[in-house]
C-alpha cells in the first residue's frame, strides 16, 4: 500500500472518526487478523461465517494497531483510533480502489476453472527478473483476496499479477471494473462451480465478464485450443493474443526430448527453448501463457528462463517429495474434474519412473458439480481404471461413485482383483488405515476439493513415515 495518513484513508473509504481526534498517523499497512497485526497498521475487522473481527478490535490495539475500522456503533476509548465505515468488506475494497488509482504499476489479470494460480506464479517469476512484482502469496482470487492484493502494491510496484476467480454470474464483472486490468489471460474452461453457473455454457459466459473491465488498450491472451475461445473472441473490440497451440502468435511445442514428470519438459516458444521443471504437462501450457505477457512487456527469453527455473508451485499444487521412500504427489489444493484428470496423467507418469512399489490414488470428493456430481466422478474412476494403481482409497461424499465406477470398469476389462479399493467418509479412519498400509517403495497422489482436508493428511502422513511410526517393509 502506499503511504497513507490515516485522514487519506478515512477519505478514500468515506468514513468518519468515531471521536474526535487531533492526530493524523501515518498507516504502516493494513491487516484483517488481529492476531498478525503489527504496530502501525489499520485492522479491518470482516464478519465471517463463523466468527465477527469486530470481538477482536481490543486484541488488535493491544498489539499494535494505529486504527482500526468498524461498522458497529463503538466508542474510541483513550487512545485508540476507530474509523466508523457502513460495510468493512467494502470499505477495504475502496481503500484498495484509491491505492490502485493513485499508484502507476500495471495489472495483469488471470482467471480460468484450472491453472490461474499456477499461471500467476509463473508470471510472478519470469516478470521479477526484470521488474518489481506485487502478487497475492495465495490463492486469493475472490472480493476479499482481490482487495488484498491490490493492497500488496506501493510506490515501487510496476507489475500487479492477480487472480480473479467466479462462482456465480456477475463476480467477475464486479471485480475486473474494480481492478481495472491492462492484461487478461484466461488458462481454460472446464466444469466447476457448476452450482451458481450450471453448465460448460455457463462458465464461459461468467469468464467472459472478465472483459468488461478491460483497459481500452488492454490485451487478452487466449488459448485457441480451449473452450470458449470463440466467444471470447467475440468479446473483445481487437483480435487476441493467442497462446499454447502450434498456429498461436506465441506457438507452444513440446520438444521431443520432453524429460516427463520426473525430469520436467522441454519446450519451445517460437523459436526459443525453455525448461520447465515442474511436474505436468499441462503446466507447459499454462507457463505459455506467462511467457506470452512476457514477450510483449519485453522480457528477453534468457530471463524467461531465469524466472521458469526459480519458480517453484504454491503448496497443494503438485508438490512432490520422497520420506522414508515413500514418494508423495500432492496436489489437494483443489479439484475439478478437468485438474483430476490432469493430476492423473501426470501421476501416470511420475510413477512410470520409479519401478518399485505400488501407484496409490487417495482421491476424495470434488464439490460445487451440482445434480451431475455423480456423473463427473463416475467419470474419473473410468479413467482411472486404464491407469496403473494398485490401491485407490477414496474420501467423503460423491467420492464413492468414482471408486465403485473404478471397480465396474476394472471388472468389464477383466482385471477384477489386481486392485484394491477402500471408501472413507471421515479423515480420520482414512488415515489410520494408510498409516499401516503404506510402505516404502509406496507412490501416493492426494487429489481433492480443498475442503475435504487431504492436505493435512498427505503431511501427517509424511509425518508418520518420516518418525518411523510404521512396521518395516517386508523384504
Amino acid at each position: 500500500m502506499k503511504r497513507m495518513r490515516l485522514s487519506e484513508i478515512i477519505a478514500a473509504v468515506d468514513g468518519s472518526p468515531a471521536a474526535a481526534s487531533t492526530d493524523d498517523p501515518a498507516i504502516t499497512g493494513v491487516c484483517t487478523d488481529s492476531r498478525k497485526v503489527d504496530p502501525g497498521e489499520l485492522f479491518v475487522p470482516l464478519c465471517g461465517e463463523h466468527h465477527d473481527g469486530h470481538d477482536f478490535i481490543a486484541g488488535a490495539f493491544e498489539r499494535g494497531a494505529a486504527a482500526s475500522l468498524s461498522s458497529r456503533d463503538a466508542s474510541a476509548g483513550s487512545g485508540r483510533r476507530i474509523v466508523k465505515v457502513s460495510d468493512t468488506l467494502t470499505a477495504l475494497e475502496d481503500l484498495a480502489l484509491y491505492n490502485r488509482g493513485e499508484l502507476s504499476f500495471e495489472v495483469t489479470a488471470i482467471t480460468g476453472s484450472v491453472g490461474k494460480t499456477t499461471t500467476k506464479e509463473f508470471l510472478k517469476h519470469i516478470l521479477g527478473t526484470d521488474f518489481t512484482v506485487a502478487a497475492a502469496p495465495k490463492s486469493f482470487n475472490n472480493r476479499l483476496g482481490v482487495a488484498l492484493t491490490l493492497l500488496e502494491t506501493d510506490e515501487d510496484t510496476e507489475h500487479l499479477v492477480v487472480e480473479m476467480g467466479t462462482s456465480g454470474k456477475g463476480e467477475l464483472s464486479y471485480l475486473s471494473k474494480r481492478v481495472r486490468p491492462e492484461r487478461i489471460i484466461i488458462t481454460t474452461v472446464a466444469p466447476a462451480h457448476l452450482e451458481g453457473l450450471e453448465d460448460l455454457p455457463g462458465i464461459i459466459a461468467a469468464k467472459a465478464e472478465i472483459f468488461e473491465g478491460l483497459d481500452p488498450a488492454g490485451r487478452a491472451y487466449l488459448n485457441p485450443a480451449a473452450p470458449g475461445y470463440e466467444e471470447f473472441r467475440a468479446c473483445l473490440d481487437g483480435e487476441p493474443r493467442t497462446y499454447g497451440t502450434v498456429g498461436a502468435d506465441f506457438p507452444l511445442e513440446l520438444s521431443p526430448a520432453a524429460g516427463g514428470a520426473q525430469a520436467g519438459y522441454r519446450f519451445r516458444v517460437g523459436a526459443e527453448e525453455y525448461t520447465l521443471e515442474l511436474p505436468g504437462e499441462h503446466n507447459v501450457t499454462n507457463a505459455g501463457g506467462a511467457i506470452a505477457v512476457a514477450l510483449d512487456l519485453g522480457v528477453s527469453p534468457a530471463s524467461i528462463r531465469e524466472g521458469l527455473a526459480r519458480c517453484r508451485l504454491p503448496p497443494g499444487r503438485l508438490n512432490v517429495w520422497t520420506e522414508a521412500g515413500v514418494h508423495f504427489v500432492d496436489d489437494s489444493y483443489n479439484a475439478n474434474p478437468c485438474s483430476m484428470k490432469a493430476a492423473l496423467d501426470t501421476f501416470e507418469e511420475y510413477c512410470a519412473g520409479i519401478t518399485e512399489g505400488r501407484n496409490i490414488a487417495v482421491l476424495g470428493e470434488m464439490l460445487e458439480l451440482g445434480p451431475r456430481s455423480r456423473h463427473y466422478h463416475a467419470e474419473i474412476g473410468s479413467l482411472l481404471a486404464g491407469k496403473p494403481v494398485d490401491l485407490l482409497v477414496t474420501i467423503r461424499g460423491s467420492s464413492r461413485y468414482l471408486g465403485e465406477a473404478f471397480t465396474r470398469e476394472r471388472e468389464s476389462r477383466g482385471r477384477r482383483g489386481d486392485a484394491k479399493t477402500m471408501h472413507f467418509e471421515e479423515l480420520s479412519p482414512a488415515r489410520e488405515y494408510l498409516s499401516e498400509e503404506i510402505r516404502s517403495g509406496d507412490k501416493l497422489l492426494f487429489k481433492a476439493s480443498n475442503a475435504v482436508g487431504l492436505s493435512g493428511l498427505a503431511e501427517e502422513l509424511r509425518e508418520t513415515v518420516g518418525a518411523g511410526e510404521r512396521e518395516p517393509p517386508l523384504v
